[in-house]
């Protein structure tokens, strides 16, 4: 841990200890210090134990304030500085399954005494916490199905929604240290708040009386928001972005009463290269309603289908005229997680394909977060089979619509979001071919082997082991690779802990022992997720080229001959294998 007072460099908190982190840093008013999650790794990635601690600013002097469950997050002092606040949860379930909000005196060495739990529990999220005054906390939880805000008082008695309703305060705490929303000195809040298809920045007052209003969107030019909001009672920083601008980071003087329309400031520049407008797409926001109209896979018995929420990006180029009656080729994109979502906001790596003339349908599938409990836990128990059943609904109906050419469809994504495209290339005969970006191909292998936040994860998604395991090679790509319906383009970093290499390597050798075509390719140097402009530049292109050939009007997957895959040790695009 650093503190950036030295002008030079910033200054060493602590010392460097092997298999020693922090997160979720919180500086408590008028104190010399800092509260943080401390994460000791025993044996690896998988054996950790965590404690909520207290650091010296001045001498780096360490105590540890409560270590109460296998997780913890947003260590929180009460305005008297009597008491402290914390979220947790444990094994099998993630903090977005069942967590608690804890609060317990602090005693006079300043360590935690028996803590109550205050919200939250089984069936129940608690997913950001911040004291109100001495005597309440403000809250995001959804014991009515939805994340909203609550007031929960500190000691005794229920907690009380602040304004109900079918939308979301908050989302998966899938990092320490999410914000959401952010108190006021006046006992008001202001907060994110919203649905998968778009957010708003609101005053939030629970205090209102008759005649006022409780929630009180500001007037701002943003459809997203990321996870992070501050504020010093008169001015708001924040990050937003819209369909046509980047994330940026923001202030804006908090309006007085009656004002809705803040002043708006760009803080900071954009990360990204100005885009003419026209070379971007127009998203929509659209809700399917899965029917007769092609194939649903019916593993996992799932006969009910409710409606699927997906953001589509049509094809977009100035100095290109659709040929008339010919229809597109589209690619469903599915995010990871696979508790997340995509934002409907300004994508360039959606507009580099759009823009390419193929059009994009980013699918919020069963198990997405942004439209309450009941659709997240859609997924509970059958990843693999709703996931693949939503994302095939999507391009079902955008073939049914005259939209996309039903000999063109190809499906995509990162890491979960790359077991759901070659689960759907091995389940179903929707998608002519599919690229997975470090994605998980074998489930009982992953469970392995993946770190300790995510170690249990499958129990909730597929089922519990052993008990489970013919459900996890049931719905394995891997296992099922003879079954591709079309080539495979296998991505992934060679230093990645979270989903290990081996994964694409293995569906590599599954579909080069089935005599399938496939393109495979490593990354030295890269872990989950492409950070090296090199690495995403070459990843494009051999999407791009992949798309090219399995689209070309000629074109069969035979074409892409089954092969050896390649080690970009300085990576280039991707040749034939």
């Amino acid at each position: 841990m650093y503190h950036p007072d030295n002008q030079d460099a910033p200054r060493p908190v602590t010392p460097v200890q092997k298999g020693v982190t922090y997160g979720d840093l919180y500086v408590p008013a008028a104190r010399d210090e800092v509260w943080a999650v401390r994460e000791r790794q025993r044996n690896g990635v998988r054996d950790a134990e965590r404690a909520l601690v207290a650091i010296s600013l001045s001498t780096g002097a360490e105590r540890t304030l409560a270590a109460s469950h296998h997780f913890m997050a947003c260590p929180r002092l009460a305005p008297d500085g009597r008491h402290m606040s914390w979220i947790g949860w444990d094994h099998p379930h993630m903090p977005w399954d069942s967590s608690q909000l804890c609060v317990a005196p602090l005693r006079t060495d300043g360590t935690a005494g028996p803590h109550r739990v205050r919200a939250g529990g089984r069936g129940e999220s608690v997913v950001q916490a911040e004291w109100r005054d001495p005597d309440s906390i403000w809250a995001v939880t959804d014991p009515d199905g939805w994340w909203n805000l609550h007031i929960v008082p500190a000691r005794s008695g229920p907690a009380q929604p602040v304004h109900p309703s079918a939308e979301e305060f908050g989302g998966a705490l899938w990092k320490p240290g999410a914000v959401w929303f952010a108190p006021l000195p006046d006992g008001r809040a202001v907060a994110i708040h919203g649905t998968g298809a778009g957010r708003r920045l609101s005053l939030v007052d629970p205090d209102a009386g008759p005649g006022r209003r409780r929630l009180t969107p500001l007037d701002l030019p943003f459809t997203d928001f990321a996870q992070t909001i501050e504020t010093d009672g008169s001015v708001v920083a924040a990050v937003g972005a819209s369909t046509t601008t980047p994330y940026r980071v923001f202030t804006i003087a908090l309006p007085t009463a009656g004002e809705r329309t803040p002043e708006l400031r760009l803080v900071s520049p954009s990360a990204l290269p100005p885009v003419d407008p026209s070379w971007l797409p127009r998203p929509t926001s659209r809700t399917f309603h899965p029917g007769k109209i092609g194939e649903t896979p019916s593993r996992g018995g799932v006969n009910d289908l409710p409606p699927v929420h997906a953001h589509t990006f049509p094809p977009t180029n100035p100095h290109h005229t659709p040929t008339a009656g010919q229809r597109p080729p589209w690619v469903i994109f599915v995010h990871g997680g696979p508790t997340g979502d995509y934002p409907m906001v300004y994508d360039l790596e959606i507009a580099y394909f759009t823009s390419r003339g193929i059009g994009v349908a980013a699918v919020d599938y069963g198990g997405s977060v942004g439209y309450g409990r009941a659709y997240r836990e859609r997924l509970n128990g059958t990843w693999g089979v709703v996931d693949v059943q939503d994302c095939v609904t999507v391009a079902q109906a955008l073939v049914h619509e005259g939209l996309a050419d039903p000999d063109r469809l190809a499906i995509r994504g990162g890491s979960a979001g790359g077991w759901t495209a070659l689960a759907a290339l091995t389940h179903t005969k929707t998608f002519a071919g599919a690229v997975s970006m470090y994605g998980i191909t074998d489930p009982l292998a992953w469970a392995a082997t993946t770190h300790d936040f995510e170690s249990r994860y499958l129990d909730g998604l597929i089922g519990p082991l052993p008990e489970s395991a013919a459900l996890y090679e049931e719905r394995s790509p891997v296992l099922a690779a003879r079954n591709a319906n079309g080539p495979a383009l296998l991505l992934h970093g060679l230093e990645d802990a979270i989903v290990d290499p081996d994964q694409s390597a293995a569906m590599a050798r599954a579909m080069r022992v089935a005599g399938l075509p496939y393109r495979h390719a490593e990354f030295p140097g890269e872990r989950h997720g492409w950070r090296r402009a090199e690495t995403i530049r070459a990843a494009l292109e051999a999407e791009i080229d992949f798309y090219q050939q399995l689209f070309a009007p000629t074109s069969r997957p035979g074409r892409l001959q089954a092969g050896p895959g390649k080690r970009c040790t300085s990576p280039t695009p991707l040749e034939r294998s």
